[in-house]
Order: structure tokens, then C-alpha cells, then sequence
């Protein structure tokens, strides 16, 4: 038998299949990328109608059955051309066609979008690689390592030690939330930089960062309930932002470390690692729920890699972003 592929809308859902579907939801990114809100969390805000614009379908062995898979489209904020998918089959109901099925539905809406490309990321070896690899065009964009920060007490000494010494002629900070007003242009210029990292130019595209689109960028990377927790370095002459990174918090015991970015001129004074531990500590202190952060980091970005290696992060996985063309289809 077939499974059942239907269009999701969380509004109108039943209780029991929103909080499966948001149940089955969380627990794949978890899975897939460390972080994830609490299924309750996201459950309030699919209902709410709080959970940013996306296209969602649900999957059940049979018509009346309970959701067994989610699938999930967004449209890149960088390029309305290209769209993101999340798909995510519960493993009792694996290798059964519920994941085919999903994303058959989803590659259908996405053209009839307009979108031209559908990226999406995967766990290297089974079973996310093989079945990404059934479509008929896809090429991998970039390999990454999923590592996590176990926010334990050696970890926090030693993001205390390098938060206790920023160097000559810096000072570090933080901030949740939106960037003050008096740092909201400088903290744009540094994540304009974002794009000089090795595989960063494939994941995100170039964007322009003036306070407007980092406003509108604040707004998008929390429009999933997350709280942003942003880690940053001072020049202690102008008081600019030289070098930041960013986190992003729910209610799960894992946190997401997303992107850190250095101005060209304040480059290998260890900013980057400093910036991170000073990032690492605000979010226990405001966080206490938080056990550890998790990032994803090209495996070309051998600079990164060694200032995380001095954090104490490890290696938890490797994934995949993938990307197939749509018009050939």
C-alpha cells in the first residue's frame, strides 16, 4: 500500500496530528543538526500562525493513520529561486515510500513557485545520503562536520580564560536580541564578511548587509521562536564591531552556533575564538537550560575548525548540502 501524502495545515489540524507532526518535526532536526525547539514550542507557533511563511505536508501509512512523515519548503531569503527543503520519516516507517512520496509533493510546489533549484541537508551514509541520491539530478555543494560544545565546567574555564583577555585594543560584549542602535552598522559591515569563509558563498549567497537588511535578517533567523545571542569584539578606539558571532536558542538542551565573521584588518589576533567563548558563556548564564551548542562548518574552513578544536567541540557527524536543478524535471 501506498502512503498517504497530504498538505499540512498546522491551523486547522487536529490536536493529535499537530503534535505529531511537530513531534516528528523536532526530533529529525535534532537528529540532522544538533538544535531543534521543543515540539510543544512549535506547535504553539504553527498554530499561531507564527512560524514564518512555508509550505508543509504530512505523510501517514494510510488515510486515517497517525503522521508517520513531515516534509517541510521554505524559500531561500537570499535567492527566491532557490527553495529549502526539511523532510523527516519516523524510522518505524522508513524505506516504505512515505519519503518519496513527500518529496515528489514537495519538488511540485516548489516549480509551480517559480523556484529553479531545491537544496537540502542530509547526513553523509545511510540513510539521508542514498535517498538523496534517488533524485535525478543532485550534486553535493559542500561537506560539513556537525560538532557540538558540551558547555560543561572545563569547557566554561576555558572559554572564561580567553573571554578574560581580549587582546590589546579590543574589549568584548554581547548583546540578545536585536543589535543596539549604536553598533546595528558596524555589525552589519562584519557580516558582510561572512561570504570570505571557504563554502559560505554555496550555503548563503551574497546579500547586502546595511541596517535595514540586518534587521530583516534578526527577523527571519528568529521567526521560529528562537532567541539570538550574539558574541562580539569591540576596537576599543572607535567602539565598532570588528568581529561577532551568532547563536540562536530555544527551549531544547542544544543551542545553534551559526555564524562567526572577523573584519579582514583584525584577522588573527584570536578574535574569532574569544568571540565565540564570550558567546559560549552568555548563553549559559542566560540559559541554564542549554547543555551544549552545535554548528555546522565547512570541512574546507580548516581555520575554523582549529579555532572550535580549541573550544572543545567535537565531532559529532558529517553532513550534506545537497541541490538538484528543477528544470530538468
Amino acid at each position: 500500500m501506498s502512503p498517504h501524502v497530504e498538505i499540512f495545515d498546522p491551523v486547522a489540524a487536529s490536536e493529535a496530528d499537530l503534535e505529531s507532526w511537530s513531534a516528528t518535526f523536532c526530533q529529525g532536526r535534532e537528529e540532522l543538526s544538533g538544535g531543534a525547539p521543543l515540539p510543544e514550542e512549535l506547535a504553539a507557533r504553527l498554530r499561531a500562525n507564527r512560524a514564518g511563511t512555508a509550505w508543509r505536508w504530512a505523510a501517514r501509512d494510510d488515510a486515517e493513520g497517525p503522521v508517520t512523515g513531515v516534509a517541510e519548503l521554505r524559500r531561500q531569503h537570499h535567492d527566491p529561486g532557490i527553495g529549502f527543503m526539511r523532510l523527516f520519516v519516523i524510522d518505524g516507517a522508513r524505506r516504505r515510500g512515505a519519503g518519496r512520496e513527500l518529496r515528489e509533493a514537495v519538488i511540485e510546489r516548489a516549480r509551480s513557485l517559480g523556484m529553479e533549484r531545491l537544496r537540502s541537508l542530509v547526513s553523509a551514509g545511510p540513510p539521508g545520503e542514498p535517498f538523496a541520491r534517488t533524485g535525478p539530478y543532485p550534486r553535493t555543494l559542500s561537506r560539513l562536520e556537525l560538532q557540538e560544545q558540551r558547555l560543561d565546567a572545563e569547557t566554561l574555564g576555558r572559554c572564561t580564560s580567553l573571554a578574560a583577555t581580549p587582546g590589546r585594543g579590543y574589549r568584548l560584549t554581547h548583546w540578545e536580541g536585536e543589535a543596539p542602535a549604536s553598533l546595528l552598522s558596524s555589525f552589519g559591515g562584519v557580516m558582510a564578511h561572512l561570504m570570505d569563509a571557504p563554502g559560505v558563498a554555496l550555503a548563503m549567497g551574497a546579500r547586502a548587509w546595511g541596517p535595514d537588511q540586518v534587521r530583516e535578517w534578526e527577523r527571519s533567523i528568529t521567526e521560529d521562536g528562537s532567541r539570538l545571542v550574539v558574541g562580539a569584539a569591540l576596537e576599543s578606539t572607535s567602539g565598532r564591531v570588528v568581529a561577532a558571532t551568532v547563536s540562536t536558542v530555544t527551549g531544547g538542551r542544544v543551542a545553534d552556533q551559526h555564524d562567526t565573521a572577523v573584519m579582514p584588518a583584525h584577522r588573527r589576533k584570536g578574535l574569532a575564538s574569544r568571540v565565540k567563548a564570550t558567546q559560549a558563556l552568555r548563553v549559559h548564564d542566560l540559559f541554564p537550560h542549554v547543555r551544549a551548542l552545535a554548528v555546522t562548518i565547512d570541512l574546507e574552513n580548516t581555520a575554523m575548525l582549529t579555532v572550535n578544536r580549541s573550544l572543545r567541540y567535537r565531532r559529532v557527524g558529517e553532513r550534506l548540502l545537497v541541490e538538484e536543478s528543477l528544470s530538468h524535471l
